[in-house]
C-alpha cells in the first residue's frame, strides 16, 4: 500500500535550501521501556520492528506508549518477526485466534496510536510532506527470511524486493506492487539487515537477505535502517559504485558516551564524508535489546538533507 502525505493544495513548497531533518532509529526494544533517555528532539522516530518479545496486544500497548513519550513529528512503525500477533497468518496457524489478532492490529491503526504519533507502515512505499517543506520517499517492509517459526518470514529462494529481470535463475520472483522497492526512496526501512551488512550471527555467518542486498545497490537509498540481528547492532556507510556497494568499515560506538547522551552517532569526520559525498548510502542495525536480551544499546541519530523533492 502506498501513501502521500503532502500539502492540501497540491503545490511543491519552495525551500531556499535544503533541510536538515534528524532522525531517531530504533529497533528490537521487545516489550522494554528502559533504553536510555532523555531522547533528543528529532523531527522523525524509525522504530524497525520486534516491538513486542511475545506479540501480544498488552505488549504492543506497552511499546506505543514509548513511542509516545519521544517528542517528533513523525514517527514511523513496522513489524517483525516477534510482533507474531500483526501477521494473522501465522498467528492463527500457531494457533491464536482471528479475533485476537484482529485486536491487535486495530490498536496499531487506532486512535491510541494516532495519540502517540504513531502511525504503523505494512509493506509499501509511502511520500511524507514534513513541516519543513522537505519530502520524505520511505519504503518499508516488515519481512525477514524464513529461520525457525515466526511471523512475517519468506524462503529465501523467493525474491519480493526486486523486479523479475533483477532475480538470479535460482530463485523466482514474487515481488508486488507493494513490495518491489522502487528508484527513488530515501529511507529503506526492512525489520532484517541485507546480506554482508551488519548481519553476522554467532558462528560469524551471514544471515541478511541476498535479494535485499540487491535491491539496495539497485536504488541506492540514502539511509537503509533495520535490526533483528541483535548482535550486529551499530552502523556502516556503504560506496556505490558501479552497481555494488563497497561496504565501509563498521563505525566505532563509545559504549558510555550512548549511555551518557541517549542516542549513538557518528563520528564528526564519518558525518562530514557521509554529507559531502552524496554516493554514499548509511546502514544502521538500531537493535535496543542486545545479543543477552538487555536493552544495553541507545538509538541512532541521524541527520539527512531532504529538500522538497527528497534527498539532496
Amino acid at each position: 500500500m502506498s501513501s502521500s502525505e503532502e500539502d492540501p493544495t497540491n503545490e511543491t513548497p519552495r525551500l531556499p535550501t535544503s533541510q536538515v531533518v534528524k532522525f531517531l532509529i530504533l529497533s528490537d526494544t521487545h516489550s522494554t521501556s528502559a533504553f536510555h533517555r532523555p531522547t533528543p528532539r528529532v523531527d522523525v522516530v524509525l522504530h524497525c520492528g520486534d516491538l513486542t518479545k511475545n506479540g501480544t496486544h498488552d505488549e504492543l500497548l506497552k511499546a506505543l506508549i514509548l513511542l509516545g513519550s519521544i517528542s517528533a513529528e513523525l514517527k514511523l512503525v513496522i513489524a517483525g518477526n516477534h510482533d507474531i500477533a500483526l501477521d494473522t497468518g501465522h498467528y492463527t496457524l500457531e494457533g491464536g485466534s482471528e479475533s485476537e489478532s484482529a485486536k491487535a492490529t486495530k490498536l496499531m491503526y487506532g486512535t491510541f496510536a494516532q495519540s502517540c504519533g504513531v502511525k504503523f507502515l505494512t509493506e509499501g512505499t509511502y511520500e511524507y510532506r514534513l513541516r519543513s517543506g522537505a519530502l520524505l520517499r520511505v519504503h518499508a517492509s516488515p519481512y525477514t527470511p524464513h529461520h525457525r517459526h515466526s511471523a512475517f518470514q519468506y524462503p529465501r529462494d523467493q525474491d519480493r524486493f526486486n523486479p523479475p529481470n533483477a532475480t538470479p535463475q535460482w530463485a523466482y520472483n514474487v515481488g508486488t506492487q507493494e513490495s518491489i522497492v522502487p528508484e527513488g526512496v530515501d529511507v529503506l526501512m526492512t525489520h532484517g539487515p541485507p546480506q554482508y551488512i551488519l548481519d553476522a550471527t554467532e558462528n560469524g555467518q551471514p544471515a541478511g537477505c541476498e535479494h535485499l542486498r540487491r535491491a539496495v545497490e539497485r536504488v541506492r537509498p540514502r539511509l537503509h535502517c533495520f535490526g533483528h540481528l541483535r548482535r550486529e547492532y551499530g552502523a556502516c556507510r556503504v560506496r556505490y559504485t558501479d552497481g555494488v556497494g563497497q561496504v565501509l568499515p563498521k563505525e566505532p560506538v563509545k559504549k558510555h558516551q550512548p549511555l551518557k547522551r541517549g542516542f549513538a552517532a557518528l563520528s564528526a569526520a564519518s558525518a562530514d564524508e557521509f554529507k559531502r559525498d552524496k554516493g554514499q548510502g548509511l546502514m544502521v542495525n538500531a537493535a535496543i535489546v542486545d545479543k543477552n536480551g538487555e536493552p544495553t544499546n541507545a538509538p541512532w541519530l541521524v541527520e539527512l538533507e531532504l529538500g522538497a523533492n527528497g534527498w539532496v
